[in-house]
């Protein structure tokens, strides 16, 4: 019965995070879309061009400009409200993916039937499977910006998952660790993390699992994961019979098409005969299943609109309440969601005018500018707005680099060498951000 627990947590994990999905689509494509290793691909094949002749020094420079441009996705999502969006989709993504390969890898390797091995005769529980290199990006980049900021406490969580995902269980309970040290210690969290320690301990609740089991009872004393991993707990330490009233509490609670529940009648057959009991006489019938609702019977076109309308009672609210600073970044943000990047920028307009001293509302407005421009430089009036959000906030990474950026675009090495300097104070010398910087610098140098 131990590969049960997998399972479970995989589906449960995927029904707490995919329910807020409201349509399949790629979003926008943004610089938090290009991360560090394809930046450095990039610049090392650039360089490679130059080596062999094949691009003039003309194109060299315009070549890197672009790649100097693609930096965003490193530095900045740690601090712009447009950065959300991103994390809240991979998010949804590795509550999907973790899922599906978790299952369909038991139902292809697993074998339900066999007899239970000793821990020492076991083969790995972990196979190798192929891992997407959008995993494997979102991996790079959300480690970078961890460096950036490390109180982050929603991107600890999110890298927790990526590394869980790709079986890294190791670093997954580290990344965990500091999301709940951060005030992440939701029983969601804590049952995520007693997930990689399970299968860092070959299929057995270790001393720290236990305790945050208990730490998610005590946060939420009807989590159906919690419950099942105490029952198990008190399983493997013989104690089946206390195991047996957990998971029969359980069961009074389940709806018959809830996921969980065949996994968990199996665990209560498996306790009941040996205890020597009849199951049948002790199970009691489940509850109704929930009913579905609204928003899962829609079509995506249906989904669609219903978010379209959304945003329009948003801007008619705005109309009567044109003070409400939080509501005109929620519009812009909407927006830009959307792909109407002119409504997103007057729509972040109206917040600017509201609080022009407010330095992330001013990197917003920026950010939205970056994103409009078609030659992929910074606009001469994004880099006005960048330096003001730097007399406002002088340690604003996004700020300095991107006031860098537009400094080596109109040819002024000195004063983005100036920018950059101060940017890599702020970042860990060990880390990739940092290194990416540097190289930046290199290139002023070089040129």
């Amino acid at each position: 019965m131990r590969w049960i627990p997998f399972i479970i947590m995989a589906v449960l994990a995927a029904l707490v995070i995919a329910v807020p999905l409201v349509r399949n689509r790629k979003p926008p494509m943004s610089r938090a879309d290009y991360d560090l290793q394809v930046y450095r691909d990039q610049l090392r094949e650039l360089q490679e061009d130059v080596e062999r002749g094949a691009v003039t020094k003309e194109q060299e420079a315009a070549a890197r400009l672009e790649i100097d441009r693609r930096i965003l996705g490193v530095t900045d999502t740690p601090y712009r409200r447009t950065g959300e969006l991103r994390k809240w989709q991979m998010a949804v993504a590795l509550g999907i993916l973790v899922p599906a390969v978790s299952i369909g890898l038991y139902w292809v390797l697993g074998a339900p039937g066999a007899d239970d091995q000793p821990f020492a005769d076991r083969a790995p529980i972990i196979q190798e499977a192929p891992i997407s290199q959008e995993v494997l990006d979102f991996i790079a980049e959300q480690t970078a910006m961890l460096e950036i900021n490390p109180e982050d406490g929603e991107g600890w969580m999110l890298l927790g998952r990526a590394h869980a995902y790709t079986g890294d269980f190791e670093d997954s309970v580290s990344a965990f660790r500091r999301a709940i040290a951060l005030g992440l210690n939701a029983a969601g969290t804590q049952m995520e993390m007693v997930e990689s320690l399970y299968n860092i301990a070959g299929g057995f609740i270790t001393q720290e699992a236990q305790a945050a089991i208990d730490a998610a009872l005590v946060d939420d004393p009807a989590h159906p994961g919690a419950r099942f991993y105490q029952g198990l707990a008190l399983s493997q330490a013989e104690r089946t019979q206390e195991a047996f009233d957990v998971w029969i509490s359980l069961a009074a609670d389940t709806p018959a098409d809830a996921p969980l529940w065949p996994f968990l009648r199996q665990s209560l057959q498996e306790a009941a005969q040996q205890l020597g009991l009849n199951l049948a006489e002790l199970m009691p019938p489940p509850p109704e299943a929930a009913p579905q609702s609204p928003l899962e019977a829609m079509t995506a076109e249906e989904q669609m609109a219903l978010i379209e309308g959304m945003v329009s009672q948003l801007a008619e609210r705005l109309v009567e309440e044109p003070d409400d600073l939080e509501g005109w970044l929620r519009l812009s943000q909407s927006y830009r969601v959307l792909g109407l990047l002119d409504d997103a920028q007057e729509a972040v307009a109206r917040a600017v005018a509201l609080s022009p001293n407010d330095p992330l509302v001013l990197l917003q407005q920026a950010g939205l500018m970056l994103t409009a421009s078609e030659d992929g430089m910074v606009p001469p009036e994004a880099a006005v707005i960048f330096r003001r959000a730097l007399e406002l906030e002088p340690d604003s990474a996004e700020a300095l680099f991107y006031s860098g950026v537009a400094y080596a675009e109109t040819d002024d090495p000195t004063a983005a060498r100036a920018e950059w300097t101060k940017l890599l104070a702020l970042l860990d010398p060990a880390g990739d951000a940092y290194a990416q910087v540097q190289m930046r610098m290199d290139a002023l140098s070089a040129e």
